[in-house]
């Protein structure tokens, strides 16, 4: 019974994250390979909040200003950028971040994790941790699909199909970018307040690149841009992900497989909607 709520939690976890990812890479059609980066970035920011001053408001207000800073930051970048060095711009972004809690040792502890990670009063069992992100996981599917329905939703799919007659509309494309990844930042942060809390440990590889190609198989598998096609996606990949913990394989290689495994999804499903997956500007 632990581990069907064990897969509850999980998923509901990932959830927010995703989707509020999708909103961005998958509707808006931009290169963003850093989201990663934000959830690191802010679980380290309310972990080490949260147990020097014992306060969760605290280390909350600390977690959505270090979301609203990144998010910020990564909007500038896309605005500044072309698509593939923007590209390319985020994971560099992501391996910094990376880099910085990995050898600032006297804050983060390094390779070595922060154990004993506090915990909400509420949050005492394997299905309370369940019901919660249940809870945040409905309450992102419900503002994810009305963003997407939204006028700012035909916004983003306006300048993802064709920026220049967009443009052209009076959309303000700035304006755009910084809403569409301030909102995927606040998807990281629902994550990240929740996560590190689950596993009462945090520990920078669980922030590797491996998580960003699960990430982007998600979004990818499951029609970039549709809610419930990457939620549909999100609960059978964390499902199976999680399931292959029963493999009779050393632990050692658990992890290689599980990235080789969805590493073959994701060719499969690029390959598989490979004309509409980026689909041609339109022309008029």
């Amino acid at each position: 019974m632990d581990f069907f709520w064990h897969i509850i939690a999980i998923t509901g976890m990932t959830i927010p994250h995703v989707l509020a990812y999708n909103l961005v890479f998958g509707k808006g059609k931009i290169l963003h390979f850093g989201p990663i980066s934000v959830s690191l970035v802010a679980s380290y920011v309310v972990v080490l909040t949260s147990i020097h001053t014992g306060s969760f408001l605290v280390a909350a207000l600390a977690g959505i200003l270090a979301v609203v800073l990144i998010s910020l930051f990564l909007a500038w970048l896309s605005l500044r950028l072309d698509q593939d060095a923007f590209g390319v711009m985020t994971i560099a972004v992501h391996l910094s971040f990376l880099a910085v809690i990995l050898n600032w040792n006297s804050l983060t502890r390094g390779a070595l994790g922060i154990p004993g990670v506090p915990r909400f009063s509420f949050l005492s069992s394997v299905s309370s941790f369940a019901i919660t992100a249940v809870v945040v996981s409905l309450l992102f599917i419900v503002a994810m699909w009305t963003i997407g329905k939204s006028s700012f939703g035909r916004q983003l799919q306006a300048l993802a199909e064709h920026e220049w007659h967009a443009k052209s509309l009076g959309i303000n494309r700035s304006k755009v970018h910084v809403i569409a990844f301030l909102v995927a930042g606040i998807g990281a942060l629902a994550t990240a307040l929740l996560f590190p809390q689950y596993l009462a440990f945090l520990h920078p590889n669980d922030y590797q690149y491996p998580f960003l190609v699960f990430f982007i198989t998600i979004v990818v598998a499951g029609n970039p841009g549709s809610v419930f096609g990457v939620l549909l996606s999100t609960i059978l990949l964390t499902v199976l992900k999680e399931v292959l913990r029963f493999l009779p394989l050393p632990s050692d290689m658990l992890g290689p497989i599980r990235l080789m495994l969805f590493g073959l999804i994701l060719l499969a499903v690029v390959f598989w909607r490979r004309d509409t997956l980026f689909p041609k500007q339109r022309s008029i």
